[in-house]
């Protein structure tokens, strides 16, 4: 969790440290003023604050307008992960130098439970915080904060240290008014997002391997990768290996079949230093121009590509501001085959994205069943279902079954519609519900993974 928010930015990561110095050294001077002999203490605890708060603020972005929070119903499962054992570890020593500077266990307590509290809410409501908001995060927080309030209450009980009604009532009060403000912020403002044990774990040998080999493929030896995990998807039978190419890329590999690659090197309308360049080309003027460039990259490192019965080049954003991209496809009687191949081609004519699925080229799948008009039909009637189970209504909707593409849910290769749909005259910006509707018996699907 350290490095991947952090990597690039060791500048700021000085900041943070001198930052906290200062603070510490504030914290200390004022304790010696009071003539508080527990300055370290303090100096300590500032120290922590200042980092603890800095990690928990800091590598989110903005956000898409929605405030919403992870609520993972697997209590155990951040217990197993590497994120989940850098949460409780982190606010071990919050609990201790909390005590240690207060040495008043009810204040300490309170403010170990509530600064997790807080500090979850802030990355779902504060748009320049923009972090994830997860109930695991909280727990963990709490447990490495309690941690600490044991040891350290061990420590300064067997030296007779503690003041254990000092501050209570003053705490207790302000425990409540926060208790109370902060469930009344959270239901008005926070989406309640229900998950079930999806997190980060570490990935084994194994899995490194056929991440660093799958990126060695696609770019040779240019780019380091770092920060592989293994992600389960939601509500789906798929895992992905989730990593970090250079400086700012990220990619996924699905686990273990290695049958999905996707690496997008950079996302901006701006070529960077991240992006990879292709020998031999120079920035394209159009379409046609990126093409030649994809197909050099194609050739060079997915040379089976070649053999696609089409392929199409299309401009990324209004003007093409993020250049072109490229896709192969394999079709076999009208039907998507599940190999294709993605290539972007930024403005400066250097790769920035690629899509790479891997499968047969030709299938016999039998001939489908279920018209376009039919697939779309039970699209919506699905989407409307449902609205209604959780409550709502869809409005209106346009669905747009736009291909046939073959499917493997475990019991073979199926053609599948694939069918968009979205509100009339939704802007760019909308993203459409896409549906997997089966084009021999029209059973529809959530998405072209099988379900839990």
């Amino acid at each position: 969790m350290f490095t991947a928010i952090f990597e690039g930015h060791y500048g700021l990561l000085a900041l943070l440290a001198a930052l906290g110095l200062a603070l510490g050294g504030v914290a200390w001077w004022l304790a010696a003023r009071r003539k508080n002999s527990y300055g370290l203490w303090w100096f300590a605890l500032a120290v922590t604050l200042t980092g603890v708060l800095g990690v928990t603020s800091f590598g989110g972005g903005s956000r898409d307008g929605r405030a919403q929070c992870v609520v993972n119903h697997d209590v155990w499962e951040p217990f197993h992960t590497a994120q989940g054992l850098m949460n409780l570890a982190m606010f071990v020593p919050v609990g201790c130098f909390a005590l240690l500077a207060l040495r008043r266990p009810v204040p300490a307590f309170l403010g170990v439970t509530a600064l997790p509290c807080l500090i979850e809410l802030g990355q779902a409501t504060l748009p320049f915080v923009g972090r994830g908001c997860d109930s695991s995060d909280v727990v963990m927080n709490v447990l490495g904060g309690l941690v600490g309030l044991l040891a350290a209450g061990t420590f300064l009980m067997m030296r007779g240290g503690v003041e254990w009604k000092g501050w209570a009532k003053p705490a207790l009060l302000s425990g409540a008014v926060l208790a109370v403000a902060g469930v009344i912020t959270f239901r008005t403002a926070v989406i309640m997002v229900h998950y079930d044990g999806t997190g980060l774990s570490s990935p084994e040998s194994s899995q490194k391997a056929a991440v660093t080999q799958a990126v060695k493929e696609a770019f040779g030896d240019r780019f380091p990768v770092t920060n592989v995990y293994v992600q389960p998807c939601l509500d789906v039978q798929c895992t992905n290996l989730i990593f970090t190419v250079g400086k700012d890329g990220n990619g996924t590999l699905q686990w273990p079949g290695k049958e999905h690659l996707n690496i997008l090197l950079e996302n901006s309308s701006a070529p960077g230093a991240n992006s990879f360049p292709v020998a031999g080309t120079t920035a394209p003027a159009d379409g046609d121009e990126a093409y030649r460039i994809a197909e050099t990259y194609m050739r060079d490192h997915y040379p089976w590509a070649a053999k696609t019965s089409l392929h199409k080049t299309v401009p990324v954003g209004e003007q093409a501001e993020f250049g072109w991209i490229t896709s192969w496809r394999f079709m076999k009687n009208d039907v998507l085959m599940p190999r294709m191949l993605d290539v972007q081609v930024n403005r400066a004519g250097r790769i920035s994205q690629i899509d790479v699925s891997r499968g047969p080229t030709a299938l016999d799948l039998p001939t489908p069943k279920i018209s376009k008009k039919k697939a779309e039909e039970l699209a919506l009637t699905y989407l409307r279902d449902e609205a209604s189970a959780n409550g709502s209504s869809l409005g209106d909707m346009d669905a747009d079954a736009f291909a046939i593409k073959a499917v493997n849910r475990g019991n073979g290769w199926r053609p599948e519609w694939i069918v968009n749909s979205q509100p009339p005259n939704a802007g760019p910006d909308v993203a459409p519900a896409t549906n997997w509707v089966d084009a021999l018996d029209g059973t529809v699907h959530a998405s072209q993974y099988p379900s839990q």
